[in-house]
C-alpha cells in the first residue's frame, strides 16, 4: 500500500498532462478520427508501459551492494524530482499567466494544430513519442523509483504497475470510448472539451504537478 500511496498520484499526473489528452481530441476531430485515434492510444500506452517497465527494470539491474540504490538515496532522489516539480509547476504557471495578459486568444501548439492531418500508423508513432517528453521522464523516473523502494513480489509489481497504467491511460482513453458510443454526436462535447483545455490547461497542469512533487516530498522525507 505504501508504493500505490505514491504510485497513485503520479498516475493521476500522467493522467491530467494536457498535451496527450488535447491529442487525443484534435485526432478523434479529424476525418479518419476513429481509427487513428484506436492507434493512437495503443500507441500512447505502449509507449507508457515500456518507459515505465524500462525504468523499472533498469534501476533493479543495477548491482547488488553499495551501487544498489538504498532507501535514503531513493528518499534524495524523490525529494529532488518533487521540488523540481514544483518549482517547475509555479514558474510556469507565472510565465504563462505573463503571456496570456491582454491576448485575445489562446492557440495551441501548431503541431498539435496538424494533429488532426495524421493517419493511424502516424498517430501510433505520436502516441510513442509523447512518452519521451522530459516531464513523462521525470515521473517514470518516480514510478521507477516508488517501484523498487519495497520488496514487491513479482505479482503485487504486476499490479501496482497496471494500476498505475490504467489510471495514467484513462483521460486519454475515455474520448476514444465517448465516441465509439455516441458517434457524430460526441463532435460537439470534443469541440467544447478541445476550447476548454486551449485555455485553461495550464492551470490544471500546474495544480496536478505541484501535488505529485508534494506526494514525493512527503515521501521522499519518510525515507530519510
Amino acid at each position: 500500500m505504501e508504493v500505490l500511496g505514491v504510485l497513485l498520484p503520479l498516475g493521476v499526473g500522467v493522467a491530467f498532462s494536457s498535451v496527450p489528452i488535447m491529442a487525443m481530441i484534435v485526432i478523434l476531430l479529424s476525418p479518419r478520427g476513429q481509427v487513428s485515434g484506436i492507434t493512437y492510444l495503443v500507441g500512447y500506452g505502449v509507449g507508457l508501459a515500456v518507459v515505465t517497465v524500462g525504468f523499472t527494470a533498469g534501476i533493479r539491474a543495477l548491482p547488488e551492494g553499495d551501487a544498489q540504490p538504498s532507501s535514503f538515496w531513493i528518499g534524495i532522489a524523490e525529494i529532488v524530482i518533487g521540488a523540481s516539480f514544483v518549482i517547475f509547476a509555479v514558474l510556469s504557471f507565472v510565465r504563462t499567466r505573463r503571456r496570456l495578459r491582454g491576448a485575445a486568444i489562446v492557440r495551441m501548439p501548431a503541431w498539435l494544430r496538424r494533429a488532426g492531418e495524421l493517419g493511424p500508423v502516424s498517430s501510433f508513432a505520436v502516441g510513442l513519442v509523447l512518452n519521451v517528453r522530459p516531464k513523462a521522464l521525470v515521473i517514470a523516473t518516480a514510478a521507477a523509483l516508488a517501484l523498487n523502494s519495497a520488496e514487491l513480489t513479482p505479482v503485487a509489481w504486476a499490479v501496482d504497475t497496471a494500476i498505475y497504467l490504467v489510471i495514467g491511460l484513462s483521460t486519454v482513453a475515455a474520448p476514444v470510448i465517448v465516441v465509439w458510443r455516441s458517434g457524430e454526436r460526441a463532435r460537439a462535447v470534443l469541440e467544447r472539451a478541445r476550447d476548454w483545455l486551449e485555455h485553461n490547461s495550464y492551470i490544471v497542469t500546474s495544480i496536478v504537478v505541484i501535488m505529485v512533487g508534494v506526494v514525493l516530498i512527503g515521501d521522499g522525507l519518510t525515507r530519510l
